[in-house]
């Protein structure tokens, strides 16, 4: 199937590139964080797949044992998750209610994740959250403004109004994301207006042919 998860012609003609961004997230991470072996690290928002490196911190970290990793989705369908990162501890939730103390983890870590949680006010919800539980947090959204959207990969469709895009995203095979809940992009604007005022956010531009692609928030307190 051209759309299928993982192994559609789409997802593999565009394996190569999606790997070669996540290594340049990870690389920016390690770099700007400076993350130590015996700080805890708390992943919001992590994939059952295993896969195209979708869970790229379990799979590149040198110290599995630190993470946390959060997901939403019912603990039966992560027995990949667990085969594949057996140290890694699993835990189960929501986001934008996290059941965590405040700076229980030294840093968060979110990967493309804020863009599905729901309107503007859940958006925010998630990022303060995320900041509270973390002494520091480096959280990655997808740009806005890019032409092609990396989750439906259709260019241009996401910049329609709803009443436009929903339908086009049906018609083309890509009915999942036709749900503000789903999928609400954000400009580099937006997604700095989520942030505490009294934290410190450092936004990194990731490029394609110049234009952002996505957005890493470095927050620090």
């Amino acid at each position: 199937m051209f759309w299928e998860w993982p192994d559609g012609l789409i997802w593999r003609l565009t394996h190569g590139i999606t790997e070669r961004f996540r290594k340049e997230k990870y690389n920016t991470f390690c770099s700007l964080m400076c993350p130590k072996s015996d700080e805890t690290i708390l992943d919001i928002g992590v994939s059952r797949h295993s896969g195209r490196s979708t869970n790229f911190l379990e799979m590149w970290y040198p110290y599995p044992e630190k993470i946390t990793a959060l997901a939403v989705d019912e603990e039966n369908k992560f027995l990949d998750f667990k085969k594949a990162f057996p140290k890694v501890t699993l835990v189960f939730g929501d986001g934008r209610g996290l059941n965590f103390k405040d700076n229980q983890f030294d840093i968060v870590f979110s990967n493309a994740v804020v863009e599905h949680a729901g309107s503007v006010n859940e958006q925010k919800r998630f990022i303060h959250e995320a900041v509270r539980v973390g002494k520091r947090a480096f959280i990655t959204t997808p740009n806005h403004w890019f032409p092609i959207d990396a989750h439906t990969l259709l260019p241009f469709a996401h910049w329609l109004p709803v009443k436009y895009r929903f339908p086009i995203y049906r018609k083309l095979g890509r009915s999942y994301f036709a749900d503000i809940n789903h999928l609400n992009l954000l400009t580099p604007r937006q997604f700095l207006s989520l942030f505490p005022s009294n934290v410190n956010v450092r936004l990194i531009r990731q490029r394609i042919l110049g234009i952002t692609s996505s957005m890493l928030a470095v927050v620090t307190k």
